[in-house]
């Protein structure tokens, strides 16, 4: 495999891993389920800016990239829930 493809294949990889986990948590959430995909995507912003202001130099580089995969990942924990949630209403108003 080409060495350059292996930190796309590692980002899509954490980023489906951790929006399987949140996805399956949250589904034990019966009435609220987005709490946790909204609690995820925070928790990313904080290690963002973590990554940002706290460390020196190149250090924050790993926190960087585990917020920017769990941010991806609960944007779009939450898009999948806003989709199941419009298509059923649509489907009950039918």
């Amino acid at each position: 495999m080409n060495g350059s493809a292996e930190g796309y294949i590692e980002f899509f990889v954490y980023v489906i891993g951790m929006g399987i986990v949140i996805f399956l948590l949250s589904m034990l959430l019966k009435e609220k389920r987005i709490i946790l995909p909204l609690i995820t995507c925070l928790l990313s912003f904080l290690f963002i800016l973590t990554s940002f202001f706290v460390t020196d130099g190149w250090q924050g580089l790993g926190l960087l990239f585990i917020g920017a995969c769990a941010l991806l990942a609960s944007i779009l924990n939450i898009l999948l829930m806003a989709g199941t949630t419009w298509y059923k209403s649509k489907n009950e108003k039918e």
